[in-house]
């Protein structure tokens, strides 16, 4: 059993797979179990990263590299969970890279709290420049976050956390089998429920790559709406079931607002939609911050939080004539 198991989607990461698995191998923390899933990767992926495997003969151990047909990053992540063994559970995608102590730095602070899930900062990478998402204070329990994340919105991804292995395990927690978009919220937003005790660190990043154009969420349509709203609905009933659903109410209904509100682009058909599904989740709008958003999606926030989703859609669709 290792200290540390990292799971890794493979899947037409070609050109960033060796970028990705050096900052993986150069860990400082020695006792890594690295788990790369190749999600039927028509490329050159793993053959590079094999290539790349035999540059590190003291890490070969410790690679397990698991072949499937391609079925998605939801899949890719769940079944590198059922194969982990390690102590503690963290995901890398393969077209990002590490600073080189942060497994390190994260398992000690874990050991040194006895918390379950320790978050650290994620740099965005953009090429030519780059931005710090910072966390800010977030205190020390799971639990509060979640209360408070219809308002706060703190990221869920799944690769900015580190989790003790049991929380998967003893709540037979897994990502939702064909949700590849809002996967990673489908996934945190339950451990967080269940997790005792948080920690952060702010000593090392994760980098997150955003030119990678094969990313899902570089360019998404419909499909990729549609799964956000059946991953909203899904985590709606995960709280609803529950005895204490009054004091995740408000976070239960932010999950649907922020599918929901994906449907506002440019026809008012998809306007139509957006206000027949979820209209109970318009009750937190006024709680929700600007932070939740990109900078891109804060615009259409403002005109839906000021009812003026109809003109957004107008003057998106006139931006898109101007543009032709």
């Amino acid at each position: 059993m290792s200290k540390v198991s990292v799971i890794v989607p493979v899947y037409k990461t070609e050109k960033y797979i060796e970028k990705c698995a050096v900052s993986l191998f150069e860990q400082t923390l020695e006792d890594i179990e690295f788990i790369f899933v190749n999600d039927g990767s028509p490329d050159n992926s793993i053959v590079l990263l094999k290539e790349v495997i035999s540059r590190y003969p003291k890490r070969e151990s410790s690679v397990i590299i698991l072949n499937k047909e391609n079925g998605g990053l939801a899949s890719a992540r769940i079944h590198g969970l059922q194969h982990a063994t390690g102590d503690y559970i963290i995901h890398c995608d393969g077209d990002d890279w590490v600073d080189t102590n942060l497994y390190e730095s994260l398992y000690r602070k874990a050991i040194e709290t006895g918390a379950e899930v320790v978050m650290y900062p994620v740099t965005e990478e953009w090429g030519n420049h780059s931005f710090v998402r910072e966390l800010g204070d977030l205190g020390d329990s799971c639990q509060d976050v979640l209360k408070n994340w219809y308002k706060n919105c703190v990221q869920m991804y799944t690769v900015n956390k580190l989790v003790k292995a049991n929380v998967y395990k003893d709540n037979n927690l897994l990502p939702y089998e064909g949700i590849n978009m809002w996967e990673d919220n489908g996934l945190m937003l339950r451990v967080f429920y269940y997790a005792k005790g948080l920690a952060q660190i702010d000593n090392a990043t994760y980098h997150y790559f955003r030119g990678n154009e094969q990313a899902l969420t570089h360019n998404y349509g419909r499909k990729a709406v549609d799964q956000m709203i059946k991953c909203a609905g899904y985590l709606y009933d995960f709280y609803e079931e529950k005895t204490d659903f009054k004091e995740y109410e408000k976070t239960a209904l932010a999950i649907k607002f922020f599918a929901r509100i994906n449907l506002i682009t440019t026809t008012f058909g998809g306007l139509r939609e957006y206000y027949q599904l979820f209209p109970e989740s318009d009750a937190v709008i006024p709680f929700i911050s600007d932070n939740a958003f990109s900078s891109k999606g804060i615009i259409r926030f403002k005109f839906v939080k000021y009812n003026l989703a109809w003109l957004f859609v107008l003057l998106f669709k006139v931006s898109l004539w101007v543009k032709k």
